[in-house]
């Protein structure tokens, strides 16, 4: 392939592979706050690899576009529902009941569930995460949003004011998000970027919990329907789980995001004895964020492999390529 031997090339030379990138975070002129690093791939809107230890960014390509993410949506949703339990002092085992509201959302997912059925919010969570269940995320935001908004609010505006601040925090210049499933609907239509999810990963997989609940290929659930107490198992939509290392993330797709996909996998550490006789250990892990893709998983595993060849270029050069090319120390937004 023609990008392999630029990246040999440049490697032997002790050239940066980097491109300038015109592009802003709205699709129009300007120079963007991550370049332009590695090909345009044919069928893949925009895609960032970015190294999870510094944030580096190893390859990226229209990274700052706004675009629907579909279901990627869903990891700002158990993030929010995991703070809840470490803010309120209750774990995943409290019950909640999945609302009428769900049948707006179409056809139940792969849970099954129905208006008036029970499970548990961990339960919930492995729906959401696994399986991409619609119904369950909804019924998540919905029982969490009725204790942040104490009754006297709306319990959906009060999750989703929620997820927007956690977007603020972990610093997503260019996310809004406007429901919990990621669904196009109506009036609630939110957006992000690949830069965004990529910082909105990393921040997720410090979180206790999170990476387990990701990395599951199936759960058995227990839901209640009707007083009756029944097993429901789902399997995982992310099809390169475990292959090549990946322990992660999540699937997304929608008419107007397209194919999305997160995805994470380490390698062995490296681990260096120093001359005043410490030991330096690197861990390596990357995350892959492709978003409007046209053969996601396919695409993604491509970006992984290049990935991390651009990657450990870059740590045996020892200095970044392009200055500025990190996810933890974006350039500030082009005037607009």
């Amino acid at each position: 392939m023609k990008f392999r031997a630029f990246l040999m090339l440049s490697a032997l030379c002790g050239l940066p592979f980097v491109l300038t990138s015109c592009v802003t975070a709205d699709g129009g002129g300007g120079s963007s706050y991550i370049s332009e690093i590695g090909p345009v791939y044919p069928g893949v809107g925009s895609y960032v690899v970015a190294d999870v230890q510094d944030a580096h960014v190893a390859l990226a390509h229209g990274a700052n576009q706004r675009r629907p993410v579909a279901s990627l949506t869903k990891i700002a949703t158990a993030l929010v529902a995991l703070e809840y339990f470490t803010a309120s002092g209750t774990d995943g085992g409290e019950l909640m009941t999945v609302p009428p509201q769900v049948q707006l959302l179409g056809n139940p997912g792969p849970a099954g569930l129905q208006p008036g059925d029970q499970l548990s919010v961990r339960d919930g969570l492995y729906a959401s995460l696994i399986a991409s269940d619609n119904y369950a995320a909804e019924t998540v935001a919905a029982h969490i949003g009725a204790r942040m908004a104490g009754g006297t609010g709306n319990p959906m505006a009060a999750f989703i004011s929620q997820m927007n601040s956690l977007a603020s925090r972990v610093g997503l210049r260019d996310t809004r998000f406007a429901n919990a499933h990621g669904l196009d609907l109506e009036g609630q239509r939110g957006y992000s970027t690949a830069a965004d999810m990529a910082r909105l990963t990393i921040h997720a997989l410090a979180v206790p919990g999170f990476s387990f609940f990701c990395s599951q290929p199936s759960r058995r659930l227990a839901v209640t329907r009707m007083g009756v107490a029944q097993g429901v198992t789902i399997q995982t939509t992310n099809e390169l789980l475990f292959k090549g290392g990946i322990d992660g993330v999540k699937t997304g797709t929608t008419l107007l995001a397209g194919q999305c996909l997160i995805i994470t996998a380490p390698k062995p550490a490296t681990v260096v004895k120093n001359a005043d006789g410490s030991t330096s250990v690197t861990p390596h892990r990357l995350v892959v964020v492709a978003l409007g893709a046209t053969d996601r998983f396919n695409q993604a595993w491509q970006l992984l492999s290049e990935g991390w060849s651009a990657y450990f270029n870059w740590r045996s050069a020892g200095s970044p390529y392009a200055v500025g090319a990190s996810l933890r120390a974006p350039q500030p937004l082009p005037v607009r």
